[in-house]
């Protein structure tokens, strides 16, 4: 069971124990009654006690009030080793390099921190990291998972999209709309129709069963997805517990489940293609460019085409033989039972044998040249499209797909639209509108997604959501720890038109951001989840992050933009029995660019809780377990960046092993050994030497064995 539906299980659960309706009541789900929730209030315009001394900021002004009303003092800030640590993993997902470790130490300008971090949001890197971040919203992969996980060789597309505007701050409000109806979007020229086709990939790509289902439930099971990803990604609230029944927490009747749903069964993700030797449901794919819906057909045609054209060619041969043979009577028998394999020509006994073969070696020719020209995959994008009649939904008895009930016009949900629902055309299935609601402040959801929006981007660079529940703001989940600051935060966003690179820089720049993770056994007594925040929390490097780091190290990590990584694969991500084509996870270039096969991970994924690419995902689960110290010591791509990097120790500093020491330790951690932790590596250097075998290199491969200590080390896979 997925973790969305098992949340959605426990709630209905807890619904059904805990609150009982009136008779002729909606219960909990009363969108009337519901509107009292505080995600869906207006947003506080409350200011804090200035507290000049600490705070550098209105974000430190809020935390440093809620954390004094509990008698507790803030931690000191963290040393400029640690913060440009923290500050370079988490804006760009790198560590910071020796250069600009030097340069900063030597920065005695007040502004220095100011702009290194000006600089990493200017960087490339800024776009793969918080991409990445999105892509764990849009459940992005490169297949398609479920049942036949046939291969998504076109989703890189997507993800470059969200990568590139990430980077060029994309304002959120039209980040959403493009992703949502960018098809639909008027455009000045074909770069820009593609560019904004390319971004509603986001409903595209999301898994889907594709054997054996009745086109029916199909169609409503993936309006449920999406529903359910738009739901949780952008108002943090469990829409999809609203299809069988009222919402048994949530202010959310049927009745406006299925009237979000009507905008998505009126909006076409799948299409009929060649796929393995017959035509199957697949996700929706639309040729690039000028030509590209020509090429796009052309290419379908081909491979619809093809293996009758050979079949039909090796059949005209044989009539070709039969007239080399001047086998009249064979000819005539055969034709009758294959008439378009023989020319018209051919078949004419009143010619002479040369001019029939003649006549039928063009037909072959014809035929053979079909054939010959193979067509490539063509420039093309995984892009919905509205249905060719857009309707609205109605009411399935009990959620079956086979059971309609009443018909409910599209719209949006009650509790937040209050009296204000769209008027959508016969014509047109609604998602413009629904985009332009989710943003709207005034008449839609406007502000719970900048509240949602904005405790995304506190979780990620502060380790912990203001509501924990990052991907639930509804009854079961968690109220916000410091709701002012949260509604301010929310209105941050509002008011830079939704630059998610202002938040982040306002953030970053906070002296919040920049305390240390050092404990206090007082605060630690009164809040031992830091939720005032009384320091910073301690938290582990990302997967992508560590593999990284490790090829940075190793001098193997490439850091261009990258297409495709999948080209190579076969239809089938994967299948039944040996998957002897499997994805390859050795590229030198950032994590971000891995293949993401569901059911397929790469290992070091699986090992440190990476995102679960078949649903959506706010906040990943954070374990600790042996697997993860397993990996780190077995792992071959781990003994390969130890290795890489001590050869490359060796040639920067060949002649002297306390610098090299003191390279290793800057390299990996960016800070300097101190005087005895040099001398224990040096000691273990020296005993590591007389016992290890390899005869030829003994120095370089206890420096390896030095080096996979360190990366298997806490202080390189967490930050302080």
């Amino acid at each position: 069971m997925s973790p969305f539906r098992t949340q959605c299980l426990l709630a209905c659960v807890a619904g059904l124990i805990g609150i009982t309706a009136q008779a002729g009541d909606l219960g909990p789900a009363d969108p009337e009654t519901g509107r009292d929730h505080w995600a869906f209030t207006a947003l506080l315009q409350t200011r804090p006690a200035v507290e000049r001394n600490w705070s550098r900021s209105r974000i430190d002004e809020f935390v440093f009030e809620r954390r004094a009303k509990a008698g507790l003092k803030p931690a000191p800030d963290a040393s400029p080793d640690d913060l440009l640590r923290r500050a370079s993993f988490l804006l760009t997902g790198l560590p910071p390099t020796a250069k600009e470790m030097a340069a900063f130490a030597n920065d005695s300008d007040q502004d220095a921190f100011e702009r290194f971090v000006d600089r990493l949001l200017a960087s490339p890197q800024f776009g793969e990291r918080w991409g990445r971040h999105w892509l764990d919203l849009a459940r992005y992969a490169d297949s398609n998972g479920l049942d036949e996980n046939f291969l998504f060789r076109e989703a890189w597309r997507y993800r470059n999209w969200v990568i590139d505007a990430m980077n060029t701050d994309l304002p959120f409000d039209r980040f959403v709309l493009e992703q949502i109806a960018g098809d639909k979007l008027p455009y000045e020229s074909i770069a820009q129709r593609d560019r904004q086709r390319i971004g509603a990939g986001f409903l595209v790509i999301g898994p889907k069963v594709l054997l054996g289902v009745k086109p029916g439930l199909q169609k409503m099971d993936v309006a449920d997805e999406q529903l359910d990803t738009i739901g949780r990604t952008f108002l943090g609230l469990t829409v999809g517990c609203a299809r069988c029944h009222d919402h048994k927490s949530e202010p959310i009747p049927t009745r406006d489940y299925y009237a979000m749903a009507g905008i998505f069964t009126s909006t076409e993700v799948m299409e009929r293609r060649y796929m393995l030797g017959q035509q199957r449901k697949m996700e929706r794919l639309v040729g690039l460019g000028g030509d590209g819906e020509k090429r796009d057909d052309a290419y379908e045609h081909y491979w619809r085409e093809v293996k009758k054209k050979r079949e039909a060619a090796k059949r005209a041969r044989t009539a070709r033989d039969f007239l080399k043979k001047k086998d009249n009577a064979g000819l005539l028998a055969f034709a009758k039972k294959n008439p378009k394999d023989v020319a018209k020509g051919a078949g004419d006994s009143s010619k002479a044998f040369e001019q029939r073969i003649a006549a039928q070696n063009v037909l072959i020719a014809g035929l053979d040249k079909f054939i010959a020209d193979k067509k490539s995959i063509p420039p093309r994008a995984m892009i919905p499209a509205d249905a060719e009649s857009p309707a609205d939904e109605a009411i399935r008895k009990a959620g079956a797909y086979n059971e309609p009930g009443d018909s409910v016009p599209r719209g949006f949900l009650q509790v937040i639209s209050r009296s204000h629902q769209p008027t959508i055309a016969a014509g047109s299935s609604g998602r413009i509108e629904l985009a332009e609601w989710l943003t709207d402040t005034e008449n839609g959801a406007g502000r719970l997604t900048a509240r949602v929006l904005a405790n995304r981007i506190w979780h990620h660079l502060i380790g912990r959501g203001l509501v924990r529940t990052v991907d639930n703001f509804g009854r079961t989940g968690e109220a916000p720890s410091n709701p002012e600051l949260l509604d301010y935060l929310a209105g941050e966003l509002i008011r830079s038109d939704w630059s998610i690179k202002s938040l982040v820089r306002q953030i970053a720049l906070s002296r919040t951001f920049a305390m240390s993770t050092e404990f206090d056994e007082r605060a630690g007594r009164i809040d031992p989840e830091n939720i005032l925040l009384w320091r910073a929390h301690r938290r582990r490097l990302d997967p992508e992050s560590l593999r990284d780091a490790m090829l940075l190290a190793a001098d193997k990590l490439e850091l261009a933009h990258v297409n495709s990584t999948v080209s190579y694969l076969g239809d089938q991500a994967t299948a039944v029995g040996a998957n002897k084509n499997r994805r390859r996870t050795d590229i030198p270039h950032r994590s971000v660019y891995l293949p993401m096969i569901r059911n397929d991970l790469p290992e070091i994924f699986e090992a440190f809780d990476f995102a679960d690419p078949h649903s959506t995902t706010g906040a990943r689960p954070l374990t600790t377990a042996a697997t993860q110290s397993l990996f780190m010591l077995n792992d071959k791509s781990v003994a390969d960046a130890s290795g890489a990097i001590a050869e490359r120790l060796f040639d920067l500093e060949p002649d002297n092993e306390s610098r090299r020491v003191q390279r290793l330790f800057n390299l990996l951690l960016g800070e300097a050994p101190t005087n005895q932790e040099q001398a224990l590596m040096l000691a273990f250097l020296r005993k590591s030497e007389t016992k290890t075998k390899d005869t030829e290199a003994p120095g370089k491969r206890a420096w390896a064995l030095a080096v996979h200590a360190l990366l298997s080390s806490s202080r390189f896979q967490f930050l302080d």
